[in-house]
């Protein structure tokens, strides 16, 4: 069962996107999905950090996330090919 997060008026799915590789080996990229009509949003964090965060590690997280599919600042752009 994937982990939750209530934040900007909806609910967030948390995992780990197990398909992206990063630049360095003791990081994973965590992932914020929601039902709601919103991007993905992405962050780079050190290995296991997911299996360890309280509820305000998970907060903190999703406000350094960003949205996949657009710039840092959220306006629409091309959508990543790994986004459905």
């Amino acid at each position: 069962m994937w982990r939750t997060l209530d934040a900007d008026g909806c609910t967030w799915e948390v995992r780990v996107v197990a398909s992206e590789a990063t630049d360095e080996p003791d990081t994973e990229i965590l992932e914020f999905r929601t039902a709601a009509p919103r991007p993905p949003r992405r962050l780079s964090v050190q290995r296991g950090a997911l299996n360890s965060m309280t509820e305000d590690g998970l907060q903190t997280a999703y406000r350094k996330s960003r949205p996949i599919g657009g710039d840092f600042y959220g306006r629409p752009g091309k959508r990543m090919p790994d986004a459905i």
